[in-house]
Formats: C-alpha cells, sequence, structure tokens
C-alpha cells in the first residue's frame, strides 16, 4: 500500500520510492538537467512501487517510466514499458540517460513480448520458494533431477536473471510476485 510520502510530483518527473537518500539524491539530479522537452514527464520508481504505477495509468507517449533495480533486470516485465536503470549509478550516468530516453519523445519504449510460464515451472517456482532441494523437487515433480536442473535454467532464462542465487532472489521480490498474479492469474 501506498504511503504519501513515497510519492512526490516535480517540474519534470513523478517519484515514487520510499527510500529517502535515493529520492533526495534523485531529485538533486534533475534539478542539474536542462530539459529541452518539457512536454515530456519521467517517472522514476522502484519495485515496491511497480503496482501502484501501473494503476496510475500514465500515458506512455508523455511519460517515461523508469524502474530503479538493485541491478536485476527484471525481463519478464510485459505489462507496461519500463526503462531499467541500476539504482547504482553516478550521477552523470543518470543525466545521461535521461538525457538519452528524452530524445525518443516521439518513440515510446514498446511494449516486450509476454513472458509466460508453464505449469512445471509455476510448480518450480514454489518449490523453490519453499527452499526445497533439487532432489525432492524432483520426487515432488516427479520428474529425474537433471529434467528439474533443465526447467530451473529455462526459468532463469525466461526471467532474465544471472543464475540460480538471482532467480531466488527475484522470485521473492514483491515485483514478481505482483507480476506473476497479473499475468498468470496464479495464487
Amino acid at each position: 500500500m501506498m504511503r504519501g510520502e513515497d510519492y512526490t510530483q516535480h517540474d519534470h518527473a513523478d517519484i515514487w520510492l520510499t527510500d529517502n537518500y535515493l529520492r533526495m539524491g534523485l531529485e538533486n539530479i534533475l534539478q542539474k538537467i536542462k530539459f529541452d522537452n518539457t512536454g515530456l514527464r519521467y517517472v522514476f520508481l522502484t519495485e515496491h512501487h511497480y503496482t501502484d504505477v501501473l494503476k496510475h495509468n500514465y500515458d506512455l507517449t508523455k511519460n517515461r517510466i523508469v524502474l530503479l533495480t538493485e541491478g536485476t533486470s527484471f525481463n519478464f516485465l510485459n505489462t507496461a514499458p519500463f526503462y531499467q536503470l541500476p539504482k547504482r549509478v553516478t550521477v552523470h550516468e543518470l543525466q545521461n540517460f535521461v538525457i538519452s530516453i528524452s530524445y525518443l519523445a516521439d518513440k515510446p519504449l514498446e511494449s516486450k513480448k509476454p513472458v509466460l510460464l508453464t505449469a512445471r515451472e509455476r510448480r518450480l517456482i514454489d518449490l523453490i520458494k519453499e527452499g526445497k532441494k533439487m532432489a525432492e523437487m524432483g520426487e515432488y515433480l516427479n520428474l529425474h533431477i537433471k529434467t528439474v536442473y533443465q526447467t530451473r535454467q529455462t526459468l532463469i532464462k525466461k526471467i532474465g536473471c544471472s543464475g540460480a542465487i538471482d532467480l531466488l532472489r527475484t522470485l521473492r521480490s514483491d515485483i514478481f510476485k505482483n507480476w506473476l498474479m497479473e499475468s498468470h492469474q496464479y495464487h
């Protein structure tokens, strides 16, 4: 649930952040940028406000939505086209990023091809989140352990993770849980 202090509006941006330091830093950087296209607004958010931003129904021809991440690419997001940028970029990198997407004013970011998970992958997600070992997952799913490993590898690629640990972090994230409920009507 969004609290009022998590959302602030500025001349050129809407900021949906819970982290006060990140918000203050972003506000400071935005004050220093010369915006050529004043009709374009930027929307900055972290994964905690993904659902709030979707509910806001931003016009993608007039807004650029930027998801600030911990470094993980949320490739599975397909509900709305988001730009993604790691939280830990330099001031110069953020300025260049904002300027670069402002040049795309006539071309909003296109939605990606939907990522669809199979029933086996969804069951495997539950088992991974429960902390089951690979052999236990194989027994539960009545699959050979090599098939379990292959299914996990396919899942890692589909979701856009760098490996098993990144997969676990992503599966436990709020943004993944919300995406899974929205896109798969699951749980």
